[in-house]
Formats: C-alpha cells, structure tokens, sequence
C-alpha cells in the first residue's frame, strides 16, 4: 500500500485567494449608463453596451466590431436588429459610429463611464 504525506494540506481544485470581484467589469457598469442604453435601444441596446464594456476590459481597445455571428448565436439577435439599436444609440449621442463600406463598422462610447 502506497503512503501519502501531507495530502490534507494541498487544495485540490480551490483557488488560493478570492477573486476581486472590484476588477469585474459587470460589477463597473454605471446604472444611468445602463438605463440610458435601454432607454434609447432597449434590451438589444443594454447587450450592447455590456459587450461594448466586456470587450473593453479584455482588449483595452476603444474602437470595437460587433460580430454578426456572435450576437446570433449567443443573444439571437438579427443583424437588422443590431443596426436599428445602432442608429438609434447614435442618434441619442451614446456611441460613435464609424460605417466603411465592406468593411465591419466600428463603434466606441461617447459617454465616459
């Protein structure tokens, strides 16, 4: 029979320290943001915006693309849909719109959060 030392003091699958849930970005989202992307595009508008913020925080780019395909198959969100929240968000000054023509179009937030 084989004999192990010490096996009561490694933690097996735990973490040693707690996450900072302080560098979460959903735990950074201003509400008045929130609310002014819903009031404006609703709940497509509201996804937006926290993809806008999760890119963000993992890129640190400010100009980002929003994915067809990623919207279809994560929130079931039509492109046609994705644009009307688009133009309605830029209408109401919360993102700027950059549109080149075959290209992806790039947005970033006009409002510091």
């Amino acid at each position: 029979m084989i004999k192990f030392t010490n096996i009561s003091n490694t933690h097996i699958g735990r973490r040693s320290k707690k996450a900072d849930k302080e560098k979460w970005y959903i735990y950074k989202t201003e509400y008045l943001l929130a609310a002014a992307f819903y009031k404006s595009a609703g709940g497509v508008g509201r996804i937006i915006l926290d993809y806008i913020l999760w890119k963000r925080s993992m890129n640190g780019s400010e100009w980002i693309t929003l994915p067809n395909t990623h919207f279809k198959l994560e929130f079931g969100i039509e492109r046609q849909r994705k644009s009307e929240a688009l133009h309605k968000l830029e209408r109401d000054n919360l993102i700027i719109v950059e549109r080149q023509k075959g290209k992806a179009t790039l947005i970033k937030l006009s409002v510091r959060n």
